[in-house]
């Protein structure tokens, strides 16, 4: 994988590239993973990590980028994936990732994913820091509002807001 520096290097190269092709930046964190290192140990919880990016790595296609930002958080650019073939990418990583519920910590905090999504329109003069703010905005949304899901973020010219970077995270 990626680390955070070569990924934004890489998304920086993708957006100046001014080709035609849309992309989506996918921002994934793993729910409730403070609980497996606290119950489980530091190896189990490595063991989820690695798990994790098996996973990213089984759906990635030609062309996409996977980084491990830091922590439990990871992301991914989707090559020429645009809003209409967002959910299933999406709803495809949710699914497969029921298979880190074994690493979970109790019952009562299951591991799961959290997904916020910015799919990149090519021509929109979007900059990295405002793409990246978009899917971290509204990953956010998703842990706060009960985890274990996927929101894409408004367009990046539309008038709502996506929702506020910098929430308390968990």
């Amino acid at each position: 994988l990626l680390n955070r520096r070569a990924f934004d290097d890489a998304i920086t190269r993708r957006l100046g590239a001014g080709g035609g092709v849309p992309g989506t930046l996918t921002y994934v964190d793993l729910d409730n993973f403070k609980k497996v290192n606290d119950t489980k140990g530091h190896q189990v919880g490595d063991q989820a990590l690695i798990h994790l990016s098996d996973i990213l790595k089984r759906q990635a296609k030609p062309g996409d980028l996977i980084a491990r930002l830091g922590g439990d958080e990871f992301a991914l650019w989707m090559d020429g994936v645009s809003e209409e073939n967002a959910p299933a990418r999406a709803e495809w990583i949710l699914e497969t990732g029921k298979e880190l519920l074994q690493y979970s910590g109790s019952p009562d905090y299951p591991v799961g994913l959290s997904i916020g999504m910015a799919v990149y329109r090519p021509g929109s003069g979007e900059s990295r820091e405002r793409l990246i703010e978009r899917a971290d905005a509204v990953m956010y949304e998703i842990k706060h509002g009960g985890k274990g899901w996927y929101r894409i973020a408004p367009a990046a010219d539309a008038q709502t807001t996506a929702g506020t970077p910098g929430w308390d995270r968990d």
